[in-house]
């Protein structure tokens, strides 16, 4: 089964075997990460960087980098994850357009994710495929326990 995690949302997934896919991510930032010892693992992706852009929609919230990393580190917390325990990944931050404001997004959404790795303590430990020049998403296969990125008609895979 594949989920979908659409940007501005996350998904933890325990004991299940499921494959979950970022949408495709341009100056939007993808985390996953995968906990082999409790048999958990999760993505979580995101388009705006800070709080104020927040929306709230009838089909619910599309959440910034700032509010959904402090949702998802709580939920991770709830689960008693060791965040040194888990492999992690970013991607994402792509800078294939010429509009400056553009950039700064991406800059702007990779420096929100690596504030909260550095205060997790991980950043040193993230495997890290930012800044490429064309979109690109995240895939992370649960009942085999890695992760993938597509970008064009290439694929590259990390245990």
């Amino acid at each position: 089964m594949i989920l979908k995690v659409a940007k501005g949302t996350y998904e933890i997934i325990q004991k299940k075997a499921i494959t979950l896919v970022s949408d495709s991510l341009g100056a939007g930032i993808a985390i996953g990460f995968i906990n082999p010892n409790k048999m958990i693992y999760g993505v979580l992706s995101y388009i705006f960087p800070y709080k104020e852009n927040d929306l709230e929609l009838d089909e619910g919230e599309i959440y910034s980098g700032e509010t959904i990393l402090n949702i998802f580190n709580t939920e991770l917390e709830k689960l008693k994850i060791n965040f040194d325990d888990c492999k992690w990944i970013i991607v994402g931050a792509s800078k294939f357009r010429v509009n400056p404001q553009f950039l700064d997004l991406a800059e702007k959404n990779l420096k929100v994710a690596e504030a909260w790795f550095k205060k997790n303590g991980i950043w040193e430990r993230v495997i890290k495929k930012v800044n490429f020049s064309s979109p690109l998403r995240l895939y992370l296969n649960g009942k085999e326990g890695y992760f993938e990125i597509k970008i064009k008609n290439k694929v590259e895979r990390y245990e």
